[in-house]
């Protein structure tokens, strides 16, 4: 399956944007900047696919997603609190964590749009809440 350039952009600019969101030593900073990078994303991604899409529904569908994926950088964000060693070791695992899931919900997203498998809000809220799931499994 051919997923559109522009698509591809935007899934890999935004996935190098949640890392260096990711790898700040502050705990916990990076959680709620990680929505509005996604949001940009999903926006794009629709964009190259001839899609229009609100930036709130994104936003909402995408709050309403994240719970399930915030405990996963729970661990790497409790490494930063560990000065020196403790720090580096939380932004490698917070900033992979970050990576695969922009990454991940961004192809799946793409997939959907590849399989005609996206017409409206509640399939984008499909979309994200199969992928997460299985990315908690």
């Amino acid at each position: 399956m051919k997923i559109k350039k522009q698509a591809q952009v935007a899934i890999h600019t935004a996935a190098t944007a949640a890392a260096g969101v990711a790898i700040t030593p502050i705990p916990f900073a990076d959680a709620a900047l990680l929505i509005p990078i996604q949001t940009v994303m999903i926006t794009r991604i629709y964009h190259a696919y001839g899609q229009k899409v609100s930036s709130g529904v994104i936003k909402g569908v995408l709050t309403a997603t994240t719970a399930s994926s915030v405990g996963k950088s729970v661990v790497g964000n409790a490494f930063k609190l560990i000065p020196g060693v403790g720090t580096v070791t939380g932004a490698m695992i917070t900033g992979s964590t970050a990576v695969a899931v922009t990454e991940g919900l961004g192809f799946a997203i793409a997939n959907a749009f590849e399989t005609d498998g996206i017409d409206n809000s509640n399939d984008l809220l499909k979309v994200i809440s199969k992928y997460l799931a299985n990315f908690t499994k």
